[in-house]
């Protein structure tokens, strides 16, 4: 079986058509710990997270059991602390568990039974209800899923969307979901974006353009000459103004084609240059091997990324420089002025 490789470079995605199931990595083990992980609490976030109002403590008390009321207690520290509720043992939190018989059930003997899924269940409710937040449930889907797609035309880096999607679940007073769901939920907002985007070239782009876009892979040193777009002149020289009118020639329709592209597209200017830079971090042979939408995409944002952030702007086409008029045959190119 031959696999195609297709990986998204920052992404840290790499997917096989053998192997569909692989996930998006979002984040670090570090970051993803700061989210997902349970709460180390030193002696300082102890008092700080562990002390309970007055209603806090009637929660914790009207479960049944001293086992359950230490639990709840542990629960509602750490969701105030992280906002999310976890499934841990005994012997995780061996200080903690300590910190809150001292603290509250002094003199109370302790057995450290198990907690029941049920149990575990009705204290996350309680809790939840009690701080006015939302337990996570496939009724919130649809707008997180939409609130991603706006997220990915701004930024397709995946801690940014994720940052921006727990911003969302907190503003919301919305229980996060698990970091699967996560994983899943994005990776399906940017191939739902790269599908958008390749739908529009085909709109857009003509049998001529796919054309022109296509020749540009077929020399290897194509790419690198593509990459020099994004560098001025080396000199005003007559070898060095003559070269840049040689590009701008060849580039012209593609520029065209590109400036008429971008207000269609409705990306950032953030995600306008990582797919230009895609171009760049790809080979021919790489660029040759991915989706046919995908490469042109990157190649035409190359071409419009090399113009200054003032031209794509205010749509005025560039230039020749003051010192490359006395270059131009009388008529040529005064419409490029």
């Amino acid at each position: 079986m031959r696999h195609f490789r297709e990986s998204y470079p920052g992404l840290g995605y790499t997917a096989t058509m053998a192997t569909k199931s692989k996930r998006l990595t979002l984040l670090s083990d570090a970051e993803q710990f700061a989210l997902y992980g349970l709460p180390d609490f030193d002696d300082g976030q102890q008092l700080e997270y562990l002390s309970l109002s007055e209603a806090e403590l009637a929660l914790a008390c009207s479960r049944p059991g001293l086992h359950a009321r230490v639990y709840c207690v542990l629960q509602i520290g750490y969701f105030k602390a992280k906002h999310a509720f976890f499934h841990f043992a005994w012997s995780d939190v061996e200080d903690d568990c300590a910190f809150v018989l001292t603290r509250y059930f002094i003199g109370q003997a302790f057995e450290p039974h198990p907690i029941t899924k049920h149990e575990r269940f009705a204290q996350r409710v309680l809790i939840a209800e009690r701080f006015g937040y939302r337990l996570w449930s496939a009724d919130f889907l649809p707008q997180l899923v939409q609130q991603a797609a706006q997220i990915v035309r701004r930024d397709v880096t995946p801690g940014f969307i994720v940052a921006e999607l727990i911003a969302y679940l907190n503003e919301h007073k919305i229980v996060r979901p698990g970091y699967t769901t996560l994983q899943d939920l994005i990776s399906e907002a940017l191939s739902a974006e790269r599908l958008r985007l390749g739908g529009l070239l085909e709109e857009v782009l003509d049998d001529a353009a796919t054309a022109a876009l296509a020749q540009l892979l077929v020399r290897d040193d194509t790419l690198s000459e593509l990459a020099a777009l994004k560098q001025d002149a080396k000199d005003f020289g007559w070898r060095q103004m003559a070269q840049e009118r040689e590009k701008r020639a060849k580039l012209e329709a593609l520029y065209r084609i590109a400036k008429a592209l971008l207000p269609k597209l409705a990306i950032s200017q953030q995600n306008l240059l990582y797919y230009a830079s895609l171009a760049n971090f790809y080979t021919v042979y790489d660029l040759r091997r991915l989706k046919p939408e995908q490469t042109r995409l990157y190649l035409l944002l190359l071409r419009l990324a090399a113009l200054p952030a003032a031209h794509r702007q205010s749509g005025r086409r560039p230039g020749l420089p003051h010192e490359a008029a006395r270059l131009r045959e009388p008529n040529q190119d005064a419409d490029l002025a």
